[in-house]
């Protein structure tokens, strides 16, 4: 318990290190608008991981919920209610859909859901593409008053705000009962789990969680977005990436893939263009082969790796320097 606590102490100080660097240091937009990216992907990866990670359920709809959180957030916010309620009602709406979908999806079970999903986030991607034929834009009073450093604090505030709940949950019974669904589901319902009910609730909560995103996006992308862009599967499959780079099934794992996913993409589509994704593919194959417990994996791995040199006797540490 007391490590558990270091953690969290630890994580704190480097949190609010993070929070007041953009106070005193004039970072430049180009790298605030790089933070602010990094904070939708990990709440994007925070979400897929609580119902893929931690639930053991692939959900390949993460980008419904996004794209109905980015409209509602967004028409919300310009009929004059303040962001952070624009940000709770796009968040509410998606988990109003999860509701929709979840009873009937959820009753599916392995690629059935992965494919019921995909397939529901299609079907929405579609109907929006034909009632928005346009691209959505926002009143020029909102641009001209634009301000990155704002979109800054409310991204870093609703990380920290999931990042302690996602801790929470996987220390309680909920998050019990979710990992003994992900790792047998016939155990879980065999020892009294009602393994449905715990579904809904971790698809509801990530929805949630995928609506925060949105909604920062909305947030963040002021001028224009089209339909097809924020509905697209490219927001699931980052998501997903993110968290399998990173750790699934871990708190900062999605973090580290989410770091990882932006700054390389950052700089390979500075050097390479197009090509950047080929290059992508083949750090992921990298990844999973030789760490396939994410990177996550990896640091666990040199802790241990750490912990055994410093409990050697001295002249067997210095044989394994020589």
């Amino acid at each position: 318990m007391v490590t558990n606590w270091k953690k969290i102490l630890t994580s704190g100080i480097i949190l609010l290190i993070i929070f007041l660097v953009p106070i005193f240091v004039d970072l430049g937009t180009g790298i605030m608008n790089q933070l602010v990216t990094l904070f939708i992907y990990i709440l994007l990866a925070q979400s897929w991981n609580l119902i893929g990670g931690y639930t053991g359920q692939i959900n390949l709809g993460i980008a419904a919920f996004f794209g109905a959180s980015v409209m509602v957030t967004h028409f919300v916010w310009v009929a004059g209610v303040p962001i952070v309620l624009s940000i709770i009602a796009g968040s509410l709406s998606t988990t109003l859909f999860a509701v929709i979908i979840g009873i009937p999806t959820l009753r599916l079970k392995g690629m059935y859901f992965a494919v019921g999903t995909l397939a529901l986030t299609q079907a929405l991607q579609v109907i929006m593409q034909n009632i928005f034929t346009r691209s959505i834009s926002t009143r020029g009073d909102y641009v001209q008053a634009y301000d990155i450093s704002s979109r800054y604090f409310v991204g870093l505030a609703l990380v920290v705000v999931v990042l302690l709940a996602i801790y929470l949950i996987r220390h309680s019974r909920l998050g019990l009962a979710l990992v003994s669904i992900r790792d047998d589901e016939q155990a879980a319902q065999v020892t009294g789990v009602n393994t449905f009910k715990y579904k809904v609730i971790s698809l509801l909560i990530s929805a949630f969680i995928a609506g925060l995103a949105g909604g920062l996006y909305a947030y963040f992308r002021l001028y224009f977005y089209f339909v097809s862009d924020i509905f697209g599967h490219g927001w699931t499959f980052s998501a997903t990436m993110a968290v399998v780079v990173g750790g699934a099934g871990t708190l900062m794992g999605p973090v580290l893939g989410a770091v990882f996913l932006v700054i390389l993409g950052y700089i390979f589509s500075l050097t390479m263009g197009q090509a950047n994704m080929i290059v992508f593919g083949f750090l992921f194959i990298i990844v999973m082969l030789f760490m396939p417990q994410g990177l996550m994996g990896g640091v666990d791995l040199f802790r241990l790796w750490l912990y055994r040199i410093s409990k050697r006797p001295i002249k067997e540490v210095q044989k394994a320097t020589l």
